[in-house]
């Protein structure tokens, strides 16, 4: 028990360590929209107290009788103010939005569709950063992002895969539209221009609500760059390996008032091991104006790719144009608007040299709309979607005489009508090192509305100079799909360190593409058929930990500490997948059971005022059906390493795959041993006569320099093709 003597010498003590104290307390607020700011950094200048303000914007900071009552508030997106507590003081604290480049302006309230979405793991691609990495395409981009592989084929069409997915399963968008293609429902990476990016988003998982319901394995997001100056630049690059390997690009921009425009062009030729020569043209333009409510863009992409043979044959012909507008701020004196209108057209012109050639078009039309709200401690999205796209197939099977045997003719349609939202609850965690806590939800239903109509002809079984003609009866179907997910997501910092816990859980759904149901109804092998190919469905579980502490106090110069990890597991119900075979596109179907688990690990060191970086991520997969899911590593570990003097850059890239069954048509299956690969890349920049020059050297796939000489099939059951094997680069760049 506590004597009266000793109660009194506590109180005496207490009171004596209050006088000594000065407490504060106070609320920061956005100086232009009053709204309280939550994570501002406040620090007792000459000292190492400090603490965050919570989600009300509130902060108490205990200050010692002998300091200087001043204190330094940071914030990202905030400009830095110190500020000196005297008798002044009214208990509000203000900071100035910075204009950050890149960053969207967020005194409209408008948000990216990953902010917006569910917590999920996202890594974010600057193209400045990726140029002096000597990267070309975007097959060399994504290189280093973990979970991610690159699958290429020799015509030189690259898709991608994440956390183990099928190139399938992974939704591309450029500006907003979709890239997946209604032929194979995959994206080819290889018809975007990298000179015309400004951002790439990867974004892991298969349950954005935001993004699509067929978006069960990933989504990579890119978006083009606008005309921020006035500027003309020039592009090359030239193969020191191969003779045909050359890149040109040229483009100009301008701005006048809060106007700008710009274009460029840009050539690309690649030698596919010395057999076929892939050509690449690209153009597009585009236009942009701040208004006093947001920003509107206008952009338009063209492509024109085609495969020639050395005897000058041309076995494909690509054809992409995209047209989109984006609209982003405030409508009717609302915040938080985002509008988006794209048209898509896509042709394919291709020749098995088989019996069978197909030529194929898709056409796209969609629009987006999206509103941010906050209520209270609530903050929410809700967005309206319409895609209307057709499909043509035009397929013609020929005798061993060449004469054609059969016509099949495809006219599809596919209607699709969505409502999604997404809702979080920021729960007050009243901690100082945590942020927020939010509760996230986001549902979406799809109306999808298919029309097919089919016709075969039998030109060898006319009579009377009259064709044979089955008319496949007109189908419509009305279906609808839905996906949900839940999850929590815990931020928080310290005095140097900055955290981020979340998890999530859900399910999803996708119907076949079009083209799937195209290659369904005429395949030639119908012992290996099932009798229906329907819908699969997605489970998903994750946990993701991230943590980065600035300026640790060790005896090494290192600015920053990085570290994450990923868990998931993909659980699939009737999976779609494909069965590949020689001279004809793979047939869909349907896996009754298949699951993917996975571990990601991520580690980062910066050093020497951020002038050395290492880096490393390891991806360890268990995938239970190889059929289903074929050419993915059981593992994939990537090692980085980058020292930036400014004018000088040296990068290094490692990457190790482990295992993984492969099914290669004509070639066959079996197990491809583990393998490694190192890329190497020297950068000098200098600014010189008024221009800026940047001048390259690339060494890639050092260690695959005994795979010059192999013949095609033996590149093929190893797995490398032109994109694996060694060759060096020279790269040139002037801006003025």
């Amino acid at each position: 028990m506590f004597s009266p003597k000793k109660i009194f010498i506590i109180i005496l003590l207490f009171s004596q360590l209050i006088s000594a104290q000065k407490i504060i307390r106070g609320v920061v607020q956005d100086e232009e929209t009053q709204e309280p700011i939550i994570g501002v950094n406040i620090l007792l200048i000459g000292s190492e107290t400090g603490t965050v303000t919570d989600i009300k914007g509130s902060f108490e900071l205990a200050i010692p009788e002998d300091k200087s009552p001043a204190i330094r508030l940071s914030h990202i997106g905030y400009n830095t103010a110190e500020v000196i507590i005297d008798s002044s003081f009214s208990g509000i604290l203000f900071l100035t939005p910075a204009v950050i480049k890149g960053q969207e302006i967020e005194v409209v309230g408008v948000k990216s569709k990953t902010e917006m979405d569910v917590a999920s793991a996202v890594d974010m691609l600057d193209i400045a950063e990726i140029e002096i990495q000597g990267a070309r395409d975007l097959g060399s981009a994504l290189r280093r992002v973990s979970s991610v592989k690159m699958d290429y084929s020799t015509s030189g069409k690259q898709t991608i895969s994440i956390r183990g997915s099928n190139a399938t399963d992974v939704a591309v968008f450029l500006d907003g539209v979709r890239l997946n293609d209604a032929n194979t429902g995959v994206a080819d990476l290889s018809t975007i221009d990298l000179n015309s990016l400004e951002q790439i988003q990867v974004i892991k998982g298969g349950n954005s609500s935001l993004f699509g319901s067929g978006a069960i394995g990933g989504v990579v997001n890119m978006e083009s760059k606008t005309a921020e100056k006035n500027s003309v630049y020039l592009n090359t690059g030239v193969g020191q390996t191969y003779n045909d390997d050359m890149d040109l690009s040229l483009g100009a921009t301008t701005v006048f008032g809060p106007a700008g425009l710009g274009g460029r062009y840009t050539a690309k030729a690649r030698a596919f091991g010395g057999r076929t020569i892939t050509t690449s043209l690209f153009a597009n333009a585009f236009g942009g104006i701040d208004l006093s409510s947001g920003r509107l863009d206008l952009r338009w992409y063209q492509l024109n790719k085609n495969l020639q043979f050395p005897s000058g044959s041309v076995d494909s012909g690509d054809s992409l144009s995209i047209i989109s507008m984006n609209y982003r701020g405030s409508i009717l004196g609302t915040s938080g608007w985002k509008l988006l209108a794209g048209l898509k057209d896509w042709s394919l012109n291709q020749n098995f040299f088989s019996s069978l050639n197909e030529y194929l078009s898709d056409h796209s039309q969609n629009v987006h709309i999206s509103k941010l709200m906050n209520w209270r401690d609530f903050e929410g999205t809700v967005q309206y979607e319409a895609e209307y796209q057709t499909f043509n197939g035009d397929k013609s099977y020929f005798n061993i005489n060449g004469d054609p045997t059969v016509y099949h003719i495809a006219d599809m349609k596919r209607n699709t009508d969505a409502l999604a939202f997404v809702t979080r609850w920021s729960a007050d965690a009243d901690h100082p090192k945590i942020d927020f806590i939010n509760w996230e939800l986001s549902y979406r239903m799809d109306q999808v509305e298919t029309f097919q109509n089919e016709f075969y002809e039998f030109p060898i079984l006319s009579t009377e100079n009259q064709n044979i003609i089955y008319d496949v009866p007109e189908s419509r179907e009305l279906t609808h799909v839905s996906s949900k997910r839940l999850g929590i997501h815990i931020e928080g910092r310290g005095q140097k360190s900055w955290y981020s816990i979340f998890a999530n859980q859900g399910n999803n759904q996708r119907l076949p593409t079009l083209a799937d149901l195209f290659r369904f109804t005429n395949t030639e092998t119908d012992s290996l058929i099932d009798t229906l190919l329907t819908r699969e469905y997605l489970n998903t579980t994750e946990l993701n930990i991230q943590l980065r502490v600035s300026n640790p106090e060790t005896e090494l110069p290192i600015d920053e500490v990085s570290i994450g990890l990923d868990m998931f597991m993909n659980g699939y119900t009737s999976k779609i997948a494909y069965r590949a075979f020689e001279g004809a596109p793979a047939i869909p179907f349907n896996e009754p059971i298949a699951e993917i688990r996975g571990l990601e690990a991520t580690a980062g060191v910066r050093m020497l005022e951020n002038k050395f970086l290492l880096s490393s991520s390891a991806t360890f997969l268990d995938i239970s059906s190889p059929i289903a899911f074929p050419n993915k590593p059981e593992y994939r570990i990537v090692f980085t390493g980058e020292l930036n003097f400014d004018w000088l850059v040296i990068s290094l890239d490692h990457v190790n795959e482990g295992e993984q069954y492969y099914i290669i048509p004509g070639i066959g299956e079996g197990i491809r041993k583990p393998r490694e690969n190192a890329n190497l890349n020297l950068t000098m920049r200098k600014n010189f006569l008024g221009l800026n020059w940047s001048l390259s050297y690339t060494w890639r796939n050092l260690l695959s320099k005994d795979e010059l000489n192999w013949t095609l099939e033996e590149s093929l059951r190893q797995g490398f093709n032109y994109f694996e094997k060694y060759r060096e680069i020279v790269n040139l760049r002037i801006e003025l």
